[in-house]
């Protein structure tokens, strides 16, 4: 995954040292927290914009840093909940 830096400053290479997965919301919407929640002991859900998005608006990261799944729309929950 690129090392998106939120607008807080922090970076996803910072979130992803936890061991967990990660959910990177960059327009929040409730349905892709709620997936995240219902693993909330695996992933990570963070919301909010990047400083730079590269046209994509979530993206899901696997705990070794692979990018397992995004979207540069409106993200399908069920797509995400399948990766």
């Amino acid at each position: 995954v690129p090392d998106f830096e939120l607008g807080d400053g922090t970076r996803a290479g910072d979130l992803l040292r936890t061991g967990a997965g990660l959910l990177l919301d960059f327009d929040p919407r409730a349905p892709l927290q709620a997936l995240a929640d219902g693993w909330r002991d695996r992933i990570a859900y963070v919301a909010g914009a990047p400083k730079e998005r590269l046209g994509l608006s979530a993206v899901l990261v696997r705990p070794d840093g692979f990018v397992a799944w995004a979207s540069d729309g409106a993200p399908n929950p069920d797509e995400a909940a399948r990766a």
